[in-house]
């Protein structure tokens, strides 16, 4: 072959060298621009899947945490699954924010419906036995406050009870009358209004009858007060005194009666001394029960 015929063969091997190499970088300017395509839909995919499951676990976080503010209290019951339920809500956020495992995230989530659904099914088995609890606290609350009102009433009762016998069993005197009298000759006893003249204060009372008085001997204090009302008493010792409601009185006479529980006339008598004048005036009488009641009052004017 001449030379001038090598030289026209050598172009056309050039270019179909070139032609070939052509082909193959369309080809993979072409594929690279698919698998960029391709990438860019799996990122896409990628970020759509990373904010269903962020919106997946905030929503079940909001649910979580509005069944703890409605329930209160009751809710520190279950605090322990409650943190596991925030320390897995954490996880599963970082997890989404740093990372991508598709079927790790997708476990945690599903592990995280799991207990949540859990919390919320103990949390109805706690609040059901808690109402059944304040139910019947307020059962036992209403039977006792029943019971107490009735037994307030019965007390009640008894105290009134107990309080018309006491004043039934109490002394009770009529015919009440009290005056001054001296002695003429003889020993004659007769009525006088001269305070110069009197000798004595008699002091008649009836003890009327009564079955509810135990029967024997019973005791009368009289207290005679002068018109200054200063108590007539033979001496300002414990002997001489007495308990009424709570206080100490001096008494004049001390009267004993022997009492069956029948009407019974009783007659007593202040005996002035010698060192003493009774003085123009009124004077009070009161008879005072062995309890310290006030039974009898009267009063006697002297000139």
């Amino acid at each position: 072959m001449s030379s001038e015929n090598k030289k026209s063969n050598q172009p056309i091997w050039l270019y179909a060298i070139l032609g070939v190499l052509a082909i193959a970088l369309v080809f993979l300017l072409v594929r690279n621009n698919s698998m960029k395509g391709d990438l860019q839909q799996l990122e896409t995919e990628k970020e759509m899947q990373r904010m269903d499951f962020q919106a997946e676990v905030d929503s079940l976080m909001k649910v979580h945490n509005e069944l703890k503010e409605s329930y209160g209290e009751l809710s520190q019951e279950l605090a322990e699954k409650d943190s596991i339920i925030q320390a897995d809500a954490v996880e599963i956020k970082k997890l989404l924010d740093s990372q991508w495992d598709y079927y790790r995230i997708k476990k945690k989530v599903a592990s995280l419906q799991n207990i949540a659904q859990k919390y919320v099914r103990q949390m109805d088995s706690l609040y059901t036995v808690n109402r059944e609890l304040v139910a019947e606290n307020e059962r036992i609350r209403e039977e006792y406050q029943a019971e107490r009102r009735q037994n307030t009433n019965l007390t009640r009762q008894k105290e009134e009870l107990a309080n018309k016998v006491n004043q039934a069993a109490t002394m009770k005197l009529y015919n009440y009358s009290a005056q001054a009298v001296r002695f003429k000759g003889g020993g004659k006893e007769t009525g006088t209004d001269r305070a110069d003249r009197a000798e004595r204060i008699r002091i008649d009372f009836t003890v009327a009858a009564n079955d509810l008085i135990e029967p024997g001997t019973k005791l009368f204090y009289v207290r005679i007060a002068d018109p200054k009302r200063a108590i007539i008493s033979k001496g300002k010792g414990d002997e001489y005194s007495f308990q009424a409601n709570g206080e100490t009185l001096q008494f004049t006479e001390l009267v004993r009666v022997n009492y069956d529980g029948k009407e019974t006339p009783v007659r007593a008598y202040y005996v002035k001394s010698d060192n003493y004048q009774l003085m123009p005036g009124t004077y009070f009488i009161d008879v005072y029960e062995q309890g310290g009641k006030l039974i009898g009052q009267t009063t006697i004017d002297l000139k």
